[in-house]
């Protein structure tokens, strides 16, 4: 099924490597550990980092990253400044702002990547020849510890540190094995990463062989509660979130809504109030969350368009918004791709598009000179292409001379090249309205495809 797979979407891969179909959004939002002054946020068009709390930010091209199309990286910022990324060529790190540079797993594919508080980082492979969890205490120089929950070729949907414990690891996925039935995987390890005993799914209904199972968020105060979200529960439809007060023993449903663009969940630091948004249907916040069997959720009347949440170190809470609107979508415009709220009711703009400075400056030889700013090959350059797809009105760069956008093919997630201030309705991929779906394509082919061509050749 693997192979049947891989050879059916491959073509896809290829056609949105250039024009990947989604409207501009953001689809991560990490803080360095200890200071959130640092951050870094993944987008359709690349990632953009600030350093002074978000009232900057810059721009860095998705190639010099590693990856392309409709893949978003899995991110992590750990306490030295370092950014770890999944990438098409394995885990990379950046430790000087500007180049993202292999670490040991090499061309392992790498599914997730998380930091515990403790200052551990841990990697997810989801290769066909490797799928165990690995950790590194000396912030990814070396990963000398790892333990293998499932079996070579299962795919790791999330994995995810306790706040209060680092010792307590959560991790979820999948295993597709030819024409048999999908099987979910629950995992947890108490002794940070060594060994992992199965959780089980007992109360998690329905699911579908569309669906995947995800650790959203580990209360703040407990580490035995946490939350996944189920999605696709009717194959096409529905995301519902799951509470389980005992370290994944059991589960009780306490939310289901039917979006076309996911269901995003928060715990807040208190450990009682819990956060959950759509793009499309609104946003809500419960009290007693991680008690009630059934909890009480109130709208959040004046939330914006929310694809994502996270939180700060001081309990702000960051929501990937509605940078732009889309008719075609049905989504207004919230006229910032990223805000923030401390009360739920009043929201403030962090990051408009149109506002993004500069590319992240690097010197000549570096992927993102070179291949980001500078014209590369037969190509233009992709900054100064960007900035008349998203209105950008920064004049950091000269892009009226050499460096000229010409309209060449569009370059990242912006859906038109030219001169467009807003940047036209995007068409969805596949005849489906949920970019998750594209998404979630990408990834497995990306894993499957890399893992093949590194195996090594059979004497």
């Amino acid at each position: 099924m693997r192979t049947v797979l891989a050879g059916l979407l491959v073509l896809g891969l290829a056609a949105t490597a250039n024009a990947n179909g989604r409207d501009p959004y953001t689809s991560t939002i990490n803080f360095q550990r200890g200071n959130d002054q640092h951050i870094v946020a993944g987008m359709t068009f690349g990632v953009v980092t600030s350093k002074d709390g978000g009232a900057n930010w810059e721009w860095m091209c998705e190639r010099a990253v590693g990856y392309g199309g409709q893949y978003d990286p899995d991110y992590v910022y750990s306490a030295t400044g370092a950014v770890f990324a999944t990438t098409f060529d394995g885990l990379k790190v950046m430790r000087d702002s500007c180049s993202f540079n292999a670490t040991p797993p090499g061309m392992t594919f790498v599914s997730r990547v998380e930091g515990g508080s403790d200052g551990a980082i841990y990697y997810a492979a989801a290769d066909a020849a490797d799928a165990k969890i690995y950790k590194s205490t000396d912030d990814g120089v070396s990963f000398p510890t790892s333990a293998n929950p499932g079996l070579p070729g299962d795919w790791w949907s999330s994995l995810a540190v306790a706040p209060t414990n680092p010792q307590r690891i959560y991790v979820t996925g999948y295993r597709l094995d030819g024409t048999n039935p999908k099987v979910f995987l629950l995992f947890t390890s108490t002794n940070g990463g060594t060994s992992y005993s199965a959780m089980t799914m007992t109360g998690i209904t329905p699911v579908s062989p569309n669906s995947t199972i995800e650790v959203v968020s580990i209360s703040p105060t407990v580490d035995t509660t946490l939350y996944a979200k189920v999605t696709f529960e009717t194959g096409s439809t529905g995301d519902s979130i799951y509470r389980s007060t005992n370290a994944g023993q059991s589960w009780t449903k306490i939310l289901s809504k039917s979006s076309n663009f996911g269901l995003a969940f928060l715990v807040r630091n208190n450990g009682t109030t819990c956060i959950a948004g759509t793009r499309e249907l609104g946003a809500w916040s419960s009290t007693n969350c991680s008690t009630a069997t059934t909890p009480t959720w109130t709208p959040l009347t004046t939330a914006p368009h929310i694809g994502c949440l996270y939180k700060d170190s001081v309990d702000t809470v960051w929501a990937c918004t509605q940078n732009y609107a889309s008719p075609m979508l049905g989504l207004p415009s919230d006229g910032y791709g990223i805000m923030k709220s401390t009360d739920l009711i009043n929201w403030t703009g962090v990051l408009k598009y149109q506002d993004i400075k500069a590319p992240v400056p690097c010197a000549a030889g570096t992927v993102q000179e070179d291949q980001c700013v500078q014209r590369y090959m037969d190509q233009q350059s992709q900054w100064c292409c960007l900035v008349p797809q998203l209105g950008i009105t920064s004049t950091a760069i000269d892009c009226n001379g050499a460096l000229a956008c010409f309209g060449n093919p569009p370059v990242d997630g912006a859906p038109d090249a030219g001169t467009t201030i807003k940047p036209p309705d995007p068409t969805p991929c596949c005849g489906s309205t949920d970019p998750r779906s594209s998404g979630v394509l990408s990834l497995i082919v990306a894993a499957l495809l890399l893992s093949r061509k590194r195996r090594p050749k059979e004497n």
